[in-house]
């Protein structure tokens, strides 16, 4: 399977033409005030959990898929550890205003999980067995992204070393389902839904319990871009185009950023599957979560939103012009 800029383009687009139902019904008033938040909840704690745990179950264990889990974990750390570093020396008489801490944040953390996911779900669709190894380690990446969320996300946006908790990080549901799921991909010789014997109780049960799971992993997709559409429909449009600082998030978080994981991960002799999921989860726009961590503790939340909008809405054209560098400059193709 060779991907193609075509491929990334047209993903991203029609991954954003499934934002248009929350888009339309918000703007005709038909969805009532915390529809958006309600459906975040949804996705961001049953959905992208199960999700997480399902891609552990696509296929069974190799010592160089663990090996490549431990790539992933140390590639995106470091990335985004950098990427805290530069934004904490550029903006370092400026630290303290609120919507500085709002550009800060947007442009370190990824929209992963609810625009990450399903893109690589819609790039990689008609591969089974390259999905399911770009999903495992897509995992890990969200594994990352929760842990160093609720450490220097929450340092990033109050200032206050001591808000951090430990316990926010362990009975946070994506790392408890990363912890199941990790524990199950080691332990079992297969995965779940392969373990009975053909034609047995057991393996009845296995995989209509799979598939049920697998139900409730898709709604990732469409559900988490409908809420973009809702969040794009109550965003002043002004605003959205009009704040130089919302392109200045924009910036580092699609263009910045990218370079960054692109110089990451091109010269290393790892696998390219490893390579395409770190590049592709941290070139996406700013994490939806921004705007929720805005009104946490107490930030600029309506600014929050307008960057991750305009964010999602520039990654049309950043990532797949990011994709021309690392697939036709460095060369790194599957």
């Amino acid at each position: 399977m060779k991907i193609e800029f075509i491929d990334v383009l047209i993903t991203v687009v029609f991954l954003l033409v499934l934002a248009l139902p929350g888009f339309i019904f918000a703007k005709l008033k038909l969805l009532p005030d915390k529809t958006a938040q309600a459906l975040s909840t949804i996705v961001l704690y049953c959905c992208q959990s199960v999700l997480v745990i399902t891609s552990f179950q696509k296929r069974a264990f190799e010592p160089a898929i663990g090996l490549n889990l431990l790539w992933v974990v140390l590639l995106s750390t470091a990335v985004h550890m950098l990427m805290f570093l530069i934004l904490k020396l550029v903006f370092i008489k400026k630290s303290t205003e609120s919507k500085i801490k709002v550009v800060k944040y947007a442009g370190v953390f990824s929209n992963c999980g609810f625009m990450g996911f399903p893109f690589l779900q819609s790039l990689f669709n008609d591969n089974a067995a390259l999905l399911a190894e770009i999903m495992i380690y897509g995992a890990a990446v969200i594994a990352v992204f929760n842990v160093l969320n609720w450490t220097f996300g929450v340092y990033i946006m109050t200032g206050n070393r001591k808000l951090v908790s430990a316990k926010k990080i362990l009975l946070n549901p994506v790392i408890i389902s990363v912890a199941i799921g990790l524990l199950l991909f080691f332990v079992l010789p297969r995965p779940l839904a392969d373990l009975a014997a053909n034609g047995t109780v057991a393996d009845k049960i296995l995989t209509k319990l799979m598939q049920s799971l697998n139900y409730i992993a898709e709604m990732v997709t469409p559900v988490s871009m409908i809420v973009v559409g809702i969040r794009l429909a109550n965003v002043n449009v002004k605003q959205l185009f009009m704040d130089k600082w919302a392109y200045v998030s924009a910036f580092f978080k699609l263009i910045v950023m990218p370079l960054i994981a692109i110089l990451a991960v091109a010269f290393l002799p790892v696998a390219n599957t490893v390579k395409y999921t770190v590049f592709f989860l941290l070139s996406m726009p700013a994490a939806t979560g921004t705007a929720m961590f805005a009104v946490k503790f107490n930030s600029d939340s309506d600014f929050a939103s307008v960057c991750v909008l305009l964010s999602t809405i520039l990654s049309v054209i950043t990532i797949p012009l990011l994709f021309l560098l690392i697939n036709g400059v460095f060369g790194i193709s599957i």
